[in-house]
């Protein structure tokens, strides 16, 4: 049984890591469709958006008349990028199980949380009003 720390670190990086490349591609994106930083927040809110909704049904537990959920990321294998992760210290040397990782569902909702806090600085602390 892997420890929580290493459970916790696991976790931690996966959600940054996709929340730096998703909020890097959407500002490239929003930069490159209009030309401003206007429209990249635009595209980082959007995209934050989209994650907080998959995310947000993903984490819902299943209806008791259905067998399974409307929404769900989770799968039984590990995709590159997760056996990626695991290369990264503090885990290199201490593989965790996939078995035993923290959901992708509840991944991907504070991903979204991170995603839509980009944005928040981008308006808020950069000055990039709409």
């Amino acid at each position: 049984m892997a420890s929580n720390r290493l459970r916790f670190a696991e976790f931690a990086l996966w959600v940054l890591a996709v929340s730096a490349a998703v909020s890097a591609a959407a500002i490239a994106v929003g930069y490159l469709v209009g030309g401003t930083l206007v429209t990249s927040k635009y595209a980082v809110f959007l995209v934050g958006i989209l994650l907080f909704g998959i995310g947000s049904l993903g984490i819902q537990p299943t209806p008791s008349y259905k067998d399974e959920k409307r929404v769900s990321l989770e799968s039984t294998h590990e995709h590159g990028f997760e056996a990626r992760i695991q290369e990264i210290p503090p885990l290199r040397g201490e593989h965790v199980p996939f078995d035993q990782r923290v959901g992708r569902n509840k991944k991907v909702f504070a991903a979204s949380l991170l995603v839509l806090g980009v944005s928040l600085v981008m308006e808020f602390w950069l000055g990039i009003r709409v």
